[in-house]
């Protein structure tokens, strides 16, 4: 039986990664957006590093989860601006409970983050090293 070489929360990371290589390029292509494909080409390869283990890869998670909360708060904010809440849900509760999906997905980015910043943060004999 061969040994998995990504630890159990390291899959999640990797799994909401792969998710969001597909959203990315989707809605880059329907939206006509090269930020969102590029988007997703740094997914892809933010998946192969943390699917490896590699150390370099959880910068990329981070600005990848800084990228997905730009975009979710410009879309809230372009949203309300335009009056699109308001029109097509009549109240605020109702708007707000249309954002909760979105919400769950930016609590699992930043889950996502806080996994990845546990497997590679330094190690106590590693950081009294380069003291």
């Amino acid at each position: 039986m061969t040994k998995l070489i990504t630890p159990p929360g390291m899959l999640l990371t990797v799994a909401l990664l792969a998710i969001y290589c597909v959203y990315a390029f989707l809605t880059g292509w329907i939206e006509k957006s090269w930020i969102l494909q590029a988007g997703g080409l740094v997914a892809v390869v933010a998946t192969y590093g943390v699917a490896m283990v590699r150390p370099w890869s959880r910068y990329l998670v981070y600005l990848l989860t800084a990228g997905f909360f730009a975009k979710l708060g410009l879309s809230i904010f372009d949203g309300i601006r335009s009056g699109f809440f308001g029109y097509q849900f009549g109240s605020t509760a109702l708007a707000a409970r249309s954002l909760l999906p979105t919400l769950v997905m930016a609590a699992l980015s930043a889950a996502c983050c806080t996994l990845v910043y546990r497997q590679f943060r330094p190690t106590t004999e590693t950081s009294a090293l380069t003291e």
